[in-house]
């Protein structure tokens, strides 16, 4: 096999082992499911993965960098700090809404235990980093006042729990949830904006 085809059958592999995780949780999920998934023998996935834990790791990190990926797209757009702030919030609801599958692996399931995986840790961490780096932002260029990495879980945690609440069900009423990305941010502005002397 080529190099193309190996990382083909890798990501169609990781593609169906998500989605597998997800729809049937992780107590449910080995590689002998896997291989029948796939329609190919119970060793053929030992081919291209050291053992299950492997997959798993993989399959997570896969679903940060592309997290990440959106939100980075976001913060590079033009425009002020506040303008970057709010693409990053639009792109978080629509990476939720868009990629759901992704959107669970990342927040509805622990850590695999056992050894970290750097590559894991390394796209976790990243798409931490871009949740904060807006706000950041923010604070240096005189908009906000405050330690901008609790400023940045303030929001994140406000943001996520719309979300939550609407991929569950729980919001009821036509909400609008990104009129509901605008109000977290008004609160924000109340608590953390800089107040200018008279």
């Amino acid at each position: 096999m080529t190099e193309t085809d190996i990382a083909g059958f890798r990501e169609r592999l990781c593609e169906l082992a998500t989605r597998i995780y997800v729809e049937r949780g992780p107590e449910n999920f080995n590689m002998r499911l896997l291989a029948s998934e796939m329609g190919v023998s119970a060793m053929t996935p030992y081919r291209y993965f050291k053992d299950k834990e492997e997959i798993l790791s993989a399959i997570r990190a896969r679903a940060f960098n592309r997290f990440a990926d959106q939100l980075e797209r976001a913060l590079a757009t033009p425009g002020t700090p506040p303008e970057k702030s709010m693409a990053v919030g639009k792109a978080y609801i629509r990476f939720a809404l868009e990629e759901q599958t992704c959107f669970r692996l990342i927040f509805d399931f622990n850590e695999p235990k056992g050894t970290p995986v750097p590559e894991l840790a390394a796209a976790a961490a990243r798409a931490k980093a871009t949740m904060t780096t807006h706000i950041h932002m923010m604070v240096k260029d005189g908009y906000f006042h405050g330690d901008p990495e609790l400023i940045g879980h303030v929001l994140w945690a406000g943001l996520h729990g719309v979300v939550v609440l609407h991929l569950s069900g729980k919001l009821y009423g036509e909400i609008d949830l990104f009129k509901l990305l605008e109000e977290v941010r008004r609160v924000l502005r109340g608590a953390y904006a800089v107040k200018m002397p008279a």
